[in-house]
C-alpha cells in the first residue's frame, strides 16, 4: 500500500468526482446559444413574441457604413429588441458585414473605412457611439470574402483596444473568405461562429447535396483550433435552412421546407431533392458543441416553427438536458443503445458496455419531466419501457448509471 491509506484514497477519488460534476456544471453553465435576427424581417413582431429563455445572446443583423463611415441600415424594431432582450438577461450585439456585403459598393465603403489608423479611429468613434445609442452590448465582425482585406487585422485591433475597456463583447462569424484572416486576430475575439454550413447551394446546381454535414461542422471546429483559437472561444454554426437542387432550385427556410412537407423534421433531405438539417442532426450538433466548443450559433431564428418541430427547442433542451444532469459524467454513445427509433408504444435500451442502467429519464422539449422509470432488473443489463401513454412528438431520453450519464433523441409515433 502507498503513504495514501485507504481512506485518503477514497477521499481523492469523491474529491474528484466532485470536480467533475462541477466541470460539467460549468461548461453547461457558460453554453452560450446565440441567434441571429435579420433587420430584414418585421424586428418589432419577432421581439414581441421570442422565447428569450432558449438563447444567451442575440446579434441583429446587419449593419454597414456608406462612405462617410455612418452605419446607414435599417434599425427597425431594435429599441424594441433589445429591451425585451435585457429583461430576459439576454444580451444583444450588432454585426458588421454579412455575405451580401462582401462585394460592391458596401465592401468598397468598408475597405476605406479601415485603410488608415486615423480613419480606422473615426469609423470605430461611430461603431462606439451606436453601440450607445441603441444600448448594445457588444459588435460582430461577420465580414466575408473579398471585404476581408490586409487591413482587417488593424481593425480588429484597433476595435478591441477601443471595445474591451468599455465592457463591450467583440465577436466574429468566420466562413467564406476565412483563410484571409491573420491567426494574430482570433485573440481580440471573445468568440468565434463558425458558419458550418454553406458547402455547398443553388449557386452551384452541378454539386447536389447536403451544404451543412456533420463532417463538415466537424472539420471547422479542427481548423480553427489548429489556428489557435481556443475550445471556449469557438460557437458551432447552425442552419435553419437549405437549398433545393434539380427540380426545386433556390433556398428554403426550415418552416417553409415544413409546410411543404410535414415529416422533414425527421429527415435532412425532402423532395427532388431539398437539403437541410432536421431535428436529429440538430441534436447532434448541439451534442458536439457540447463536447468541443463553447456554443452554437444560429442563422437565422426567423427561419424557425413554434411547437414541438422547433429546431431552437431541440438545442435548448439538449443543453438543458445536461444542466439538469446531477451524474458524474458523459457515457459514449457506445455504451448504450437505445431503439427502435421512431418507436411505437415499447421502448427499449440495452446496456452495451456499463456495470448498470439505474434510472430513465424521458422529458420533451420542453425540458418537462414526463416519466422516470427504475430499473427493475437486478443486473441492469436492459430496460424495456412502456411509453403509449406518451403523445406523438420528439422526446430526450435521460439515461443513469455508475458510471456517468446520457441522453438520447427519440421520436414516438
Amino acid at each position: 500500500m502507498s503513504k495514501f491509506g485507504t481512506k485518503s484514497l477514497i477521499f481523492l477519488f469523491l474529491c474528484l468526482t466532485a470536480i467533475s460534476t462541477t466541470n460539467l456544471q460549468a461548461q453547461t453553465n457558460s453554453f452560450r446559444v446565440i441567434g441571429y435576427v435579420p433587420n430584414w424581417i418585421d424586428v418589432n413582431a419577432f421581439a414581441q413574441s421570442f422565447d428569450y429563455k432558449k438563447v444567451t445572446h442575440l446579434n441583429f443583423a446587419f449593419q454597414n457604413p456608406n462612405s462617410s463611415g455612418d452605419l446607414v441600415e435599417s434599425n427597425d424594431g431594435l429599441t424594441v429588441l433589445v429591451a425585451k432582450a435585457h429583461q430576459n438577461q439576454v444580451k444583444v450585439l450588432v454585426s458588421l458585414g454579412g455575405g451580401s456585403a462582401a462585394d460592391g459598393t458596401v465592401k468598397n465603403n468598408f475597405q476605406n473605412q479601415i485603410s488608415s489608423s486615423d480613419k480606422r479611429a473615426a469609423f470605430i468613434h461611430k461603431i462606439v457611439v451606436y453601440l450607445a445609442k441603441f444600448k448594445l452590448d457588444g459588435l460582430d465582425v461577420d465580414e466575408e470574402g473579398p471585404a476581408i482585406n490586409s487591413t482587417y487585422g488593424y481593425f480588429i485591433k484597433q476595435l478591441s483596444d477601443s471595445l474591451k475597456p468599455k465592457g463591450l463583447l467583440l465577436t466574429t462569424a468566420v466562413g467564406w473568405g476565412n483563410e484571409s484572416i491573420p491567426n494574430s486576430a482570433f485573440q481580440y475575439f471573445d468568440w468565434v461562429n463558425l458558419m458550418a454550413y454553406d458547402l455547398t447551394g443553388n449557386w452551384n446546381l452541378k454539386n447536389p447535396g447536403q451544404h451543412s454535414p456533420m463532417s463538415f461542422a466537424q472539420k471547422m471546429i479542427n481548423d480553427f483550433k489548429s489556428r489557435g483559437v481556443k475550445k471556449e472561444q469557438l460557437c458551432l454554426g447552425v442552419p435553419f435552412y437549405g437549398y433545393g437542387f434539380y427540380k426545386e432550385p433556390g433556398s428554403f427556410n426550415y418552416v417553409d421546407i415544413l409546410a411543404r412537407y410535414p415529416d422533414a423534421w425527421q429527415k435532412d433531405q425532402v423532395g427532388d431533392t431539398i437539403y437541410y438539417n432536421g431535428m436529429t442532426t440538430i441534436w447532434k450538433k448541439t451534442k458536439l458543441a457540447l463536447s468541443q466548443a463553447s456554443g452554437v450559433m444560429i442563422w437565422e431564428l426567423s427561419n424557425d416553427v413554434k411547437g414541438d418541430k422547433s429546431l431552437l427547442k431541440v438545442i435548448s433542451a439538449t443543453v438543458d438536458s445536461l444542466k439538469t444532469s446531477s451524474s458524474t459524467g458523459l457515457l459514449q454513445p457506445r455504451d448504450i443503445l437505445v431503439y427502435p427509433n421512431p418507436a411505437g408504444n415499447e421502448l427499449f435500451i440495452d446496456n452495451l458496455s456499463l456495470s448498470k442502467i439505474v434510472s430513465v429519464e424521458i422529458v420533451n422539449l420542453l425540458g418537462e419531466e414526463f416519466k422516470i422509470f427504475k430499473n427493475k432488473d437486478q443486473e441492469g443489463k436492459s430496460t424495456h419501457l412502456d411509453i403509449s401513454s406518451l403523445d406523438t412528438g420528439t422526446y430526450i431520453c435521460r439515461i443513469t448509471s455508475p458510471e456517468g450519464n446520457c441522453s438520447r433523441l427519440f421520436l414516438k409515433r
